[in-house]
C-alpha cells in the first residue's frame, strides 16, 4: 500500500543560514535528505555570491545552478571550459570539477541543486506562470524564484513569495500555479532515487 503523498509549504524565513562548506560565502539550505548529518543523498539551496572565487567541490554529485538574480555567473572549470548564465539559465555539471565562479555583473543570487549521483537524479525546469504539473511519485520542490504566485490542487491553496518553496512527497497531485504578479517565475525540481 502506498502512502499518501505529503505537501508542505517551506516559507523563506525557515530556510537554515550556513557556511558554504568551503567557507567562503553563506547559503540558506531550503531541504535536504537526509534531514541531518554532513552527508546527503540531495539538498536545495539559494546562495548569494558577492565577489569570484572558488565553488566547493562535491565529488560523486551533479549540480545544477541556477543564477535567479543579479547579473549572472561565468564557472571556469580547470580544464579550460566554461559555463555562462543569466537570469533563470541552467548550469549543470558534476560536482567533483573544480571551477571558479565569476561574477558578471555584480552581486547574484542563485539555486542550488546538488544531488549524489549514485543516489538520486534530479532535473530542474523553469517555468513561467501559468503552469500545470502533476506529480508522479518522486520528490518535487516548486520554488518561488520571482514575483508571487498561487499553488493549488485538490489539497489547498498556497499562496508563494521569492525564495518559498512547495514540497510534495508522492504521486497523484496535480499542481497548478497563477501567477500574482506578472514577473512571477518558478523552478520545479523533481528528486527521484536510482533503482
Amino acid at each position: 500500500m502506498q502512502a499518501s503523498p505529503a505537501i508542505r509549504l517551506l516559507p523563506a524565513s525557515g530556510h537554515a543560514d550556513m557556511a558554504w562548506k568551503n567557507g567562503l560565502g553563506r547559503t540558506a539550505e531550503i531541504a535536504r535528505h537526509p534531514a541531518s548529518g554532513t552527508e546527503f543523498d540531495w539538498r536545495i539551496s539559494i546562495a548569494t555570491i558577492s565577489a569570484d572565487g572558488p565553488f566547493s567541490a562535491f565529488p560523486g554529485c551533479d549540480r545544477t545552478l541556477v543564477p535567479i538574480s543579479g547579473g549572472g555567473v561565468a564557472l571556469d572549470f580547470a580544464d579550460g571550459a566554461t559555463l555562462r548564465g543569466g537570469c533563470f539559465d541552467l548550469l549543470r555539471f558534476a560536482g567533483e570539477h573544480g571551477c571558479e565562479g565569476r561574477l558578471l555583473g555584480g552581486e547574484t543570487r542563485d539555486l542550488n541543486v546538488i544531488t549524489r549521483r549514485a543516489a538520486v537524479a534530479h532535473t530542474v525546469e523553469i517555468a513561467a506562470l501559468p503552469f500545470r504539473i502533476a506529480t508522479d511519485g518522486a520528490t518535487t520542490l516548486i520554488v518561488a524564484l520571482a514575483g508571487s504566485f498561487t499553488a493549488a490542487s485538490d489539497r489547498g491553496r498556497w499562496r508563494l513569495d521569492p525564495d518559498d518553496v512547495l514540497r510534495i512527497d508522492g504521486a497523484g497531485i496535480d499542481v497548478r500555479g497563477m501567477p500574482i504578479a506578472p514577473e512571477a517565475r518558478a523552478a520545479i525540481v523533481t528528486l527521484r532515487p536510482r533503482a
